[in-house]
């Protein structure tokens, strides 16, 4: 057991042999006029020339101990060689599914999954690169007008064509937004490719074009009934699950919340769970609530289960997390990092829940709001609560401009590339799947990739397509996901909703009543001193190793980070933050220096222990 977990097992967990029959890869990158080997993701996963022609070199690197990767299925037809990275849903024949995507006898949009498609055309001299519609799978393209590169790994893309120019509007929109806005990266050379984006390139590696091939669509189907809609939602869900658990060993994270739970009702429900699922949870407390209601929705199904206890772990381990996450997310949190070991033990797949709670809710936007006020809405909506210390300490002596005019103008340009959507409220859901999506959840999903690759039910085109159709009224309040658990889970339904302290037969909502109760009862607990953890960096940064470990990233002389960053300023900052941790969201700045920081190191190839 690691240092920095508490573990408690609470059904046998019999660790199962690996997939046979699946290729995996590290990463791929091409790289066009650099011949210099690129630096990899982790150590011990070197890249190998496995193909070179004119200008272009194709690479490869293995998975490394602590970089699971991704499933590859190479592609031949004529001209064409291709790479299908990751899986495809719903489909028997994903070879055949890809190729014809590759050879233009079928739309990238029959394509359904989390996968990222790359192929060469021998005839034209062209490469072409997919991505599916979240984006989930990143791929990058650097160039800095000699050299070219095209790759999975930020660092080796960057490390074969780019220069070293921070790109601050990048940064700007990272620490008021929380990600990197449109396509930017953290550097001026290096982009990284939209959602549902097909891209051309010629054999110097130059864009020739990128085009949208699936837009966002939102056609309410009024004729259905609320009780049709459910039962349509059940089937949709049951079989994607269904096609998500048929393989391999695979991991299911539980929590308090509805997603995971939804997960854990569409699986055993013709019998008990198949050998090659492990269950897991982890909270920041032995007493953690989260772990007490996941070990009953575990136990209500008999999924063999273990609960976590999150220690200390983070500045053991960021070279792990910057691997993973790039430098794209706060680095705390990626909790799933303490985790890691056990799920590369007991799974090679992972479901991730993610999204479920955007399309099962609403954004809370007035259904009367004018289209002219929505770009207002959208910075409000995504304008983080703590920024403006970065905003004000590090961006702007950067930008050339304020930095509040730069992050309207900007995600008000990336709302109006979605087209019109008619109703408010589901725009402004695109627009946060579109962007926040690819650039800050994504990471999350590669953190899980450094053990296990994961599958993700709500990225699935056949929701995706399903809530286009469903009314906003009808998955408000999470009507129709609680509905769901009701009627087709009621075993799961009775175990308590972490938001809410009851289950879900409980009619009650949040009535005055009992949300009185639990902000007294909170208050309480304040004033006794009791504080609840619930928030990872309180694990990671209240305690001396974490002190010690924000004086070296944040205040150490020589840092890169004093390169762009006042250090009094941080000082100061990190003195208001020991004072009082809570207090205008300091966290959140302390948090976005610590990633910067980092990655600064991290690209530098100083952080590789």
């Amino acid at each position: 057991m690691s240092a920095h977990l508490g573990q408690m097992t609470i059904a046998p967990v019999a660790e199962q042999p690996r997939p046979v029959g699946v290729e995996w890869i590290g990463d791929v990158l091409v790289t066009f006029g650099a011949t210099a080997t690129p630096p990899a993701r982790r150590p011990g996963a070197a890249w190998a020339t496995t193909d070179t022609a004119g200008d272009w070199r194709l690479w490869e690197a293995p998975p490394a101990p602590d970089w699971h990767g991704v499933p590859i299925t190479r592609l031949a037809a004529g001209d064409w060689s291709g790479w299908l990275l990751g899986e495809l849903y719903g489909t028997p024949w994903p070879a055949a599914d890809a190729l014809a995507v590759v050879t233009g006898h079928a739309s990238p949009n029959t394509l359904n999954g989390h996968f990222l498609l790359l192929a060469h055309d021998a005839a034209a001299g062209e490469w072409h690169v997919w991505t599916n519609r979240h984006a989930s799978l990143h791929a990058y393209y650097a160039s800095d007008g000699r050299r070219a590169a095209l790759g999975t790994c930020f660092r080796a893309t960057a490390g074969a064509a780019a220069g070293s120019d921070l790109d601050w509007e990048a940064l700007t929109g990272f620490f008021g937004f929380s990600f990197c806005p449109a396509d930017r990266t953290f550097l001026r050379d290096v982009r990284v490719l939209r959602p549902a984006g097909h891209y051309r390139f010629d054999g110097r590696g130059r864009l020739l074009s990128a085009e949208r091939y699936w837009q966002w669509q939102r056609a309410v189907d009024e004729r259905r009934s609320p009780e049709d809609t459910l039962a349509e939602y059940a089937e949709r869900f049951q079989t994607v699950m269904d096609d998500l658990t048929a393989s391999g060993r695979v991991a299911v994270p539980i929590s308090g919340g509805l997603d995971s739970r939804s997960t854990v009702a569409a699986i055993g429900v013709d019998g008990p769970p198949a050998p090659r699922l492990w269950a897991y949870a982890y909270g920041y407390q032995p007493n953690s609530i989260e772990t007490r209601l996941a070990t009953q929705v575990a136990a209500a199904r008999g999924l063999p289960f273990t609960a976590f206890t999150i220690r200390p772990y983070l500045f053991t381990s960021l070279p792990r997390v910057l691997a993973g996450v790039e430098g794209f997310q706060e680095v705390t949190l990626s909790r799933q990092a303490s985790v890691a070991e056990a799920i590369a033990r007991h799974s090679d797949y992972l479901i991730a829940a993610h999204w479920g709670d955007v399309y099962h809710d609403t954004m809370g936007v007035a259904a009367d709001t004018p289209a002219a006020n929505l770009p207002a809405v959208a910075y409000a909506k995504f304008r983080r609560v703590g920024s403006d210390w970065l905003l004000r300490h590090v961006a702007a002596p950067h930008l050339g401009q304020a930095p509040e005019e730069w992050l309207r103008a900007t995600i008000a340009d990336e709302l109006a590339r979605l087209g019109p959507l008619g109703e408010p409220d589901f725009a402004i859901k695109a627009l946060k799947i579109d962007q926040y999506g690819p650039r800050s959840v994504s990471a999350s999903l590669r953190m899980f990739q450094s053990a296990a690759f994961p599958r993700l039910p709500f990225y699935d085109t056949r929701l995706v397509d399903f809530f286009g159709t469903v009314p906003t009224e009808l998955v408000a309040g999470r009507r129709l996901q609680i509905a769901h658990l009701r009627r087709y889970a009621p075993d799961l339904a009775r175990v308590p909703w972490q938001e809410t302290g009851r289950d879900l037969f409980d009619d009650g909502g949040f009535s005055a009543g009992h949300l009185a109760r639990r902000a007294a009862g909170k208050a309480a607990r304040l004033l006794s001193g009791q504080r609840v953890i619930e928030r990872n960096w309180e694990v990671q940064f209240l305690n001396p190793a974490g002190q010690a470990g924000l004086d070296d990233w944040l205040l150490r002389p020589g840092r890169r980070l004093h390169d762009h960053v006042d250090v009094a300023a941080v000082r100061a900052l990190l003195a208001d933050f020991r004072r009082d941790p809570w207090g205008d969201k300091r966290s959140y700045a302390v948090n976005l220096l610590l990633t910067l920081s980092a990655w600064l190191d991290y690209m530098a190839g100083e952080l590789d222990v």
